[in-house]
């Protein structure tokens, strides 16, 4: 019998990630399986944004959450009225695009402690706990829901994908069903209080979570400035084809 030490299920992140995943039986080569379908993925990724945040527009509790500010966004006044948040405010496209960075991490990212931190950083920024400084607070009953959604459109997008045998699609389509169990237990050790912890662990904690929090921003905000820089040097890129044969 192989010994889990409690505490370390709470205070560790990686610990804590190593045996969920080995309990699910969440391996390296469903790992390695999730990379290997990014090329199918990723052309799905679009139509998979768009079916979450039609099937979040379905519901006022849920739509709601986006007239309030975001971890990263400032939303307008006006748009503080959830009758003025339509698919087409700001808000609504920032979100997507987190979501498709999220989707296109997975399909792509090394299994290493820096990802794992990402996907635990992913549950984190959803609630107000005292260890975090961002404003955006979803309930457990909404992620559990949008996490189950998300895995039963990428998994029916999967299972309709022609690119592999009949055996390697069901060990793909069974790679992201465990994946999308460990996602969820990195949202619910922010929502479910199984234990208590000491000053001095919350202190550790805490300190590593604003670590981390900071990273993601320093990381969001230079992929926010790359696309800037892309946009610009398109532009005039564009701009000096047209002077050569327009001018």
């Amino acid at each position: 019998m192989k010994h889990i030490d409690h505490d370390s299920l709470y205070t560790d992140l990686e610990y804590r990630f190593n045996h969920v995943s080995e309990f699910i039986g969440f391996t390296s080569e469903d790992q390695e399986l999730i990379r290997k379908s990014g090329s199918v993925v990723a052309g799905l990724v679009p139509t998979i944004v768009d079916a979450v945040y039609d099937k979040l527009f379905q519901y006022d509790i849920t739509w709601a959450h986006f007239a309030q500010d975001q971890d990263g966004l400032k939303v307008e006044d006006a748009q503080h009225n959830l009758q003025q948040v339509t698919m087409g405010s700001e808000v609504i496209t920032f979100r997507k695009t987190m979501l498709t960075k999220y989707l296109k991490k997975l399909v792509t990212a090394e299994w290493n402690l820096s990802y794992l931190k990402y996907l635990d950083w992913v549950g984190h920024i959803h609630t107000t706990t005292p260890l975090k400084k961002s404003t955006i607070n979803v309930e457990y009953i909404h992620c559990n829901a949008l996490l189950g959604y998300v895995s039963s459109v990428v998994v029916g997008a999967l299972q309709k994908a022609t690119e592999w045998d009949d055996d390697t699609r069901d060990k793909i389509v069974n790679a992201y069903n465990k994946f999308f169990w460990v996602q969820n237990d990195l949202f619910s050790r922010y929502y479910v209080k199984e234990r208590v912890l000491s000053d001095k662990e919350k202190a550790a904690v805490a300190r590593e979570q604003e670590e981390q929090e900071n990273a993601m921003r320093r990381q969001l905000r230079g992929e926010s400035m790359l696309n800037a820089l892309v946009g610009v040097a398109a532009g005039l890129a564009i701009g000096a084809v047209c002077s050569k044969y327009l001018g």
